[in-house]
């Protein structure tokens, strides 16, 4: 796996106040990506938000990989 680029969205009207979106590209294999979009506090400098949404987005997926399949909603066969 290889992190593509993380980066800032939208900061909110001044810095220090509110969240801003932090996107995360990972790539997984030549033809296959991971995507995936957090909100954090829009606290400190433009690395420091980036860091602070990889560790959110690294919790995330450890959470969503720990899911059981059952979680997941599958199609009916028929």
């Amino acid at each position: 796996m290889k992190i593509m680029h993380a980066k800032l969205g939208q900061l909110g009207p001044m810095r220090g106040q509110g969240k801003c979106p932090v996107t995360i590209c990972a790539e997984l294999t030549t033809t296959e990506f991971l995507t995936i979009t957090v909100r954090v506090s829009n606290v400190g400098s433009d690395r420091d938000i980036c860091a602070c949404g990889v560790a959110k987005a690294k919790d995330f997926a450890r959470q969503f990989s720990d899911l059981p399949l059952a979680s997941f909603p599958m199609p009916r066969m028929w």
